[in-house]
């Protein structure tokens, strides 16, 4: 229909009236994340101490320059994560298309005819020939009035959210494999030089019972024992090196690295060490629901479809569209011309469902289960939390008492060995004990390096079970030592 120009002055009041309804009727809460009673205590059931400042970056606290150099570059180079990147921004693309529904369409039209029927001049007066330019700017608009494209757009925001808190996570676990990784290098290599040292003093050993041999004072049996020995070490050098070189290509991947070229971060750290782990505090449950990005992302999650089940709430009611046209128009009849004239078109209507055969409440019954699952998944994930770390917690104070008697059973061995091998010069006892003096050095010293590797693991595994790390205050037992210096004999 049109309107006179008096009532076009009327449509800028209308449109701020719809406007102003449109919004008022939009505003909804958001819905909160369901209360998990895992989290209500006060501190975890193997937490030790108070609850220290927070450290984010708790790679850092290893004090090993090659390892935050690895995590740095992951962190930005690592393909997960690169593809995370991709997902947040087709996320917030499609969080501008939602969004886009809450506001009006403008397009500008234009067309140009020239019809022209070539029949005589009294036969024109019925059927004119016409030629007409046009051009208009056409509105189009749906009133969200009942809310359900703010509930559209409110899940594409909470889907770009999730995907945000994706790549957090994505940056936290490969921050984590990548230390993962990083120790288990160095505690390979660590093994290797000591395996070398040892399979150079062993060499030691049956050049010198050969000496013995020669003399009369060792058996062709000792001989043999000892060249055994020799040949038992060697055979355990090859594992070792193969772990050295896979541990490699992994760290070389997850850096986004080709896995045939050498890693510089690698190659800065000569010498093989392993790095003292910081101590960790757990703080409280309920910090998990802020630390940890997985449980982040379950959160989003749940939100986002408890605002789709507002969307398929709000579909069940009717909707309302306005529509209005402003232009211009420039006509020619047969030989005359028309001025140009100005002319508008607005329309209101609505659309209301009245059968659909059940569906809508389908649509609703499934949201509403969707949304259901969101909750009992955000639920699990946080008592699988709370699990994490108190297992870590465990785990890493056994481990700590663990490292602690294997370090004493080293020490007290090779005391051992060393009154071995006096006895042994001296002629007091034969090869055989002196072998077994140091197969028994062997044992604890790789056991021993196991153990600081393992308890560094630990730490690793309890930072990755709090989305990040709480610095305890640092004992002198605990300062790390830095890469140029010889490879700790004993645990922190």
């Amino acid at each position: 229909m049109s309107f006179p120009p008096s009532r076009l002055q009327q449509i800028p009041r209308l449109l701020a009236v719809c406007l102003a309804v449109l919004l008022s009727a939009c505003a909804s809460p958001q819905p909160e994340p369901p209360n998990v009673s895992a989290t209500e205590d006060a501190t975890f059931r193997q937490a030790p101490g108070p609850t220290p400042p927070d450290d984010a970056s708790w790679w850092r606290g290893f004090d090993d320059a090659a390892l935050m150099a690895l995590v740095q570059r992951a962190q930005s180079a690592n393909h997960d994560v690169r593809i995370a990147v991709q997902r947040v921004r087709q996320a917030r693309a499609g969080q501008t298309a939602m969004a886009s529904r809450l506001w009006p369409t403008v397009s500008l039209t234009g067309s140009a005819s020239d019809e022209r029927s070539g029949l005589p001049d009294q036969v024109k007066q019925g059927k004119p020939d016409t030629r007409a330019y046009r051009g208009a700017l056409d509105l189009g608009w749906e009133l969200d009035v009942f809310g359900a494209a703010r509930a559209g757009a409110d899940a594409a925001e909470l889907d770009a959210l999730t995907a945000e808190e994706g790549l957090d996570a994505a940056r936290w676990l490969v921050s984590s494999e990548v230390a993962r990784q990083y120790i288990v290098w160095q505690s390979a290599r660590l093994r290797l030089a000591k395996l070398d040292a040892l399979l150079k003093a062993q060499g030691d050993t049956e050049r010198l019972t050969r000496s013995r041999e020669a003399g009369g004072l060792a058996s062709r049996f000792d001989v043999a024992r000892a060249a055994g020995e020799v040949q038992s070490l060697a055979a355990q050098l090859p594992p070792l090196r193969t772990l050295v070189a896979v541990t490699e290509t992994q760290l070389a991947v997850l850096v986004g690295a080709n896995p045939n070229q050498p890693l510089p971060e690698l190659n800065a750290a000569a010498t093989p060490w392993l790095p003292t782990p910081p101590r960790l505090s757990a703080r409280q449950p309920v910090d998990l629901l802020m630390r940890r990005p997985d449980l982040r992302v379950a959160q989003k999650q749940f939100m986002a479809e408890a605002a789709r089940l507002r969307e398929a709430q709000a579909d069940r009611w009717p909707k309302f569209f306005l529509a209005g046209a402003f232009g211009r128009e420039d006509l020619r009849l047969n030989a005359m011309d028309l001025s140009p004239v100005r002319y508008s078109t607005a329309a209101l209507a609505f659309t209301m469902p009245l059968f659909d055969a059940g569906r809508l409440r389908a649509a609703v019954e499934r949201q509403s289960a969707k949304e259901r699952m969101a909750t009992l998944q955000y639920e699990k994930a946080v008592l699988g939390a709370v699990k994490d770390v108190d297992d870590s917690l465990v785990a890493l104070a056994q481990e700590r008492d663990r490292s602690a008697a294997l370090d004493a059973t080293t020490q007290q061995r090779r005391t051992g060995l060393r009154h071995a091998e006096s006895l042994y010069r001296e002629g007091q006892i034969d090869l055989l004990q002196l072998l077994d003096a140091q197969r028994a050095v062997l044992a604890a010293e790789l056991s021993a390096i196991d153990g600081q590797a393992q308890l560094a693991l630990n730490t690793v595994q309890l930072a990755t079970a709090l989305g990040g790390g709480w610095q305890d205050t640092p004992s002198p037992a605990t300062t790390s030592t830095s890469p140029s210096s010889p490879a700790p004999e004993s645990l922190p």
